[in-house]
């Protein structure tokens, strides 16, 4: 992720500004209708849900059962930010975990299945994979000076044999972005960023998930075994 765009962001909460009592004014209807408009248009902001349909991974299914753990910080994920002159924005990240990732293992797998702990033993399966997210951040065309809604999400994700002994773990940073002009409002094109992140990192797991170190030492276990 940019580090120096992350340091220029404008993501500070805004405080409260007070007038002194003695440099009060009274505003009429029409002034007060005007503060109104003004004060809405300042707000800005938006609260976004991802969207909840997503591709299939078109790849060779590797021919092991595979189980998925979603603990609740994960499905229940929301990113809230206040930016600067730009009102509160919330990215509801969490609602989307569960279609993701069982359309991203029915690509991948010849079988899946949720459990319900990824410590506990699961004969049937070859292992249980229980994805977090370590991070979420986003742009908003004000910020960057230019037409796009930009989103950064980094998963971290567990890997345990199915004993539940954990084997070690790695992370995947994904990337979407939203030009806004395509989209017809603020709060559809970042709902297209974060949207497009997701799918983003479904596809980088599905090509790189084989040659991940600790990946590669699992499957030829399994693999040999398997044969």
């Amino acid at each position: 992720m940019p580090q120096a765009e992350q340091a220029s962001r404008g993501g500070k909460r805004q405080g409260s500004r007070h007038r002194p009592l003695g440099g009060r004014r009274r505003l009429g209807r029409h002034g007060m209708a005007l503060a109104a408009l003004l004060l809405a248009g300042c707000a800005g902001g938006s609260s976004v849900a991802v969207p909840q349909q997503f591709p299939l991974p078109l790849v060779a299914k590797l021919p092991l059962p595979m189980g998925i753990y979603l603990d609740e910080a994960l499905t229940s994920y929301v990113h809230e930010e206040a930016i600067e002159g730009q009102g509160d924005w919330a990215i509801d990240l969490g609602s989307a975990q569960r279609p993701m990732f069982d359309t991203l293992f029915s690509g991948l797998f010849i079988g899946h299945r949720f459990v319900a702990s990824p410590e506990a033993a699961n004969p049937d399966l070859a292992g249980v994979l229980a994805p977090s997210v370590a991070e979420l951040q986003f742009t908003t065309p004000k910020q960057t000076r230019s037409e796009y809604h930009e989103v950064w999400i980094r998963y971290r994700f567990q890997l345990y044999d199915n004993q539940g002994d954990a084997l070690g773990e790695w992370e995947l940073t994904a990337y979407g972005k939203s030009h806004r002009q395509n989209h017809g409002s603020a709060s559809n094109s970042l709902q297209a960023a974060a949207l497009d992140a997701c799918r983003d990192a479904m596809a980088d797991f599905a090509l790189r998930f084989a040659r991940v170190p600790v990946v590669q030492a699992w499957l030829a276990k399994e693999l040999e075994g398997a044969a």
